[in-house]
């Protein structure tokens, strides 16, 4: 781990974690607001870097290469801090945004690196090449190796310096140059943070999908001790997707591009402030003026404040995303997010799709609450893979060396209202009947539900099967899914035990239908030493 970043905590691939700059303390998950060093700068700027900083943002991004330019080399004289008006952490872009939306730049990549040098950034970027959407493979590919050459041609400078230096991994859709990208990166000595180009265009079409192919491709290859910032974006809809699968630091102007269109952040999407009534917001701002106050402003007044709203919508995302990783909740925030947008469920497809690898980073258990379930999606929740695991491995262990021996074994469903389901009105009225029969001597009892199968009355006080909450109505995929489990567990032990009883009830619906699907799964169950038990 470099010694810039140490990570604090942690929860799916996101984390807390604290960057050391020569100017102080980073807390990540951060967002930076872009500051135009032109626009923002002076008695005429709209929102002033400085007002910025009394909102409560600790870090900025502005851009070296525009500075340069405006106003050479007296910049360096005044600091970049000076520019601004910003006396917190400053991070500098090189110019490679222009060098995308123009095709280039005039300044070398030397020069400019040079330049943050005596300019006093905290953080600052090479002048990469970015990817553009619109690249062929080969004008990506050359993308990506310009980019590496790039960084490797100012090792020198990078190595001895206090300024904390960002390389960016380029490769866009082609996730094969984004790993081969990422892949040759974390070769390289003297680079505190990694950066993911390119992404502007994908989010700003919400195709956040590609997003996090990128994310996920990029940071399989990455050094996970670094930390890593995504370009560009700057929208709450996004952030705590993106932070779940180790993203650190983000940038945007869009809170300022927005307001000037006169569109207004939420978590869920942006409005048109002249299609609102009432703003669903209590900001500053909003508790106190009206849509149609904004409206009646001159623009210049009307933009700023709207750029501030947004700023606090990003800012109390982020707040929420750090919270719920202290929690250990986070996969319940992203659930959540995902069904207030179509292409916010598409990246929750992806997400679950990678949830093998994501699983590999998140802590087991942490936080005060027990484990939320909400529907099939969440066996994809990490303590959920690492719970079924054990399970498996200790169903294993109890069909082979506990069942063989017993006389019975009897399987009861687990009341999810009633935790340790051994508490439930149900499990009594089991034993009640088991002892009718004199066979509770030699008895090997599972609970059994849609969410975690089979459990060994053992493990029912365990962490989660008495620590969790679901939902009482149950998908049909579930309950297809438990009934066919519990079949493949009545073939392994029949042959080990001379009778089984499945109890089902009409108390838990789902019960009965799994009973019915025992039925017509076993030809005949009596003469498999099989009794369904209405109870």
């Amino acid at each position: 781990m470099p010694d810039s970043f140490q990570i604090k905590d942690k929860d799916l691939m996101g984390r807390i974690g604290v960057i050391e700059t020569k100017s102080g303390r980073l807390e990540t998950p951060v967002f930076l607001p872009v500051i135009d060093p032109v626009e923002q700068v002076g008695d005429k700027a709209i929102l002033p870097a400085n007002e910025i900083e009394k909102m409560g943002f600790k870090a900025i991004i502005t851009n070296a290469y525009l500075i340069k330019k405006t106003y050479g080399e007296s910049a360096v004289e005044r600091g970049v801090k000076g520019i601004i008006g910003f006396s917190g952490i400053v991070m500098t872009d090189s110019g490679a945004y222009q060098h995308m939306v123009y095709g280039s730049v005039d300044v070398g990549n030397r020069e400019i690196v040079e330049f943050q040098e005596r300019l006093g950034s905290d953080i600052a970027v090479i002048l990469d090449i970015p990817t553009k959407e619109s690249s062929s493979y080969s004008e990506a590919l050359y993308s990506v190796e310009e980019t590496l050459r790039r960084a490797r041609e100012v090792i020198d400078i990078v190595s001895r310096s206090e300024t904390l230096w960002v390389l960016p991994i380029q490769g866009g859709a082609y996730l094969d140059l984004v790993r081969r990208s990422a892949r040759e990166a974390r070769e390289f000595d003297g680079y505190s943070i990694y950066a993911i180009g390119s992404p502007v265009t994908f989010l700003q079409s919400y195709r956040y999908s590609k997003i996090i192919d990128m994310i996920i491709t990029a940071k399989e290859e990455l050094l996970p001790s670094y930390p890593v910032h995504l370009f560009g974006a700057g929208h709450p809809m996004i952030l705590p997707f993106a932070i779940a699968l180790g993203i650190d630091m983000f940038d945007s102007a869009s809170y300022m591009l927005y307001a000037k269109d006169n569109r207004y952040i939420t978590e869920y999407g942006t409005e048109r402030v002249e299609e609102l009534e009432v703003f669903p917001c209590s900001c500053p701002v909003c508790s106190k003026y009206s849509p149609k106050d904004l409206l009646e402003m001159d623009r210049r007044e009307r933009v700023g404040l709207i750029a501030r709203h947004n700023l606090y919508m990003i800012d109390k995302e982020v707040r929420r995303v750090k919270t719920y990783i202290r929690e250990g909740r986070l996969w319940d925030l992203l659930i959540e997010r995902s069904r207030s947008h179509p292409s916010l469920l598409d990246a929750m497809n992806r997400i679950v799709m990678s949830s093998d690898k994501i699983e590999k980073y998140s802590p087991y258990s942490k936080g005060r609450r027990g484990l939320f379930i909400y529907d099939s999606t969440s066996k994809y929740k990490p303590q959920m893979i690492r719970t079924m695991e054990r399970l498996s491995r200790y169903l294993s262990y109890v069909v082979e060396k506990r069942i063989p021996g017993m006389k019975t074994v009897a399987m009861i469903p687990g009341d999810g209202s009633i935790k340790p389901f051994s508490s439930s009105p149900i499990y009594a009225r089991a034993l009640g009947d088991l002892s009718r029969e004199s066979l509770l001597e030699e008895v090997f009892v599972f609970f059994y539900t849609p969410y975690f199968g089979a459990i060994p009355e053992d493990l029912e006080e365990t962490y989660p099967f008495s620590q969790h909450e679901a939902p009482e109505s149950v998908e049909p995929s579930l309950i297809r899914d438990l009934g066919e489990e519990i079949y493949r567990l009545v073939t392994r032990i029949r042959g080990s035990v001379p009778r089984i009883i499945i109890y089902y009830s009409k108390e838990i619906p789902w019960s009965v239908e799994v009973a019915s699907i025992l039925r017509q799964t076993m030809i005949s169950p009596r003469d498999w030493g099989i009794v369904l038990r209405e109870i």
